[in-house]
């Protein structure tokens, strides 16, 4: 019986220690259309990663901008549910807008390359969110 208690007792020891290894910490943003700029600060290093869960109301756009002086920082957009990101940052730049048709939720991940994650690099950055009304089309 002892040794049944002390073996549950080190696996549970084991899965608590793996989940609070875990790199990514998740953050929850509410944006209301046509409201005041956010700006999301934080630092990453290494493999970790910060991901941010923005809720737009519908008919809105998402703008965001990230700055950052590490140049291997970047951030990914992908709409909540979706297999593919629809933006990515080391391929697509620091910024983006895209419509949100009908309300939607998008996950925008910072995180750090994989040369600079190795190196056990850090970046300071400010991810700008703002919700506001889709561009009219010209």
């Amino acid at each position: 019986m002892h040794k049944l208690v002390s073996l549950m007792t080190c696996a549970w020891l084991a899965c608590g220690s793996a989940a609070a290894a875990d790199p990514v910490r998740h953050e929850k943003v509410e944006l209301a259309q046509g409201g005041p700029l956010k700006k999301l600060s934080g630092k990453i290093k290494g493999d970790e990663s910060v991901e941010y869960h923005m809720a737009v109301p519908a008919g809105g756009a998402l703008s965001l901008k990230l700055k950052t002086a590490n140049r291997s920082a970047n951030f990914n957009v992908s709409a909540e549910g979706a297999e593919e990101a629809l933006f990515v940052g080391s391929r697509d730049g620091d910024h983006i807008t895209v419509a949100a048709p009908a309300g939607a939720v998008y996950n925008v991940s910072v995180y750090l390359m994989r040369n600079a994650a190795r190196r056990n690099e850090q970046a300071s950055y400010v991810l700008e969110a703002v919700a506001s009304a889709p561009p009219t089309p010209r």
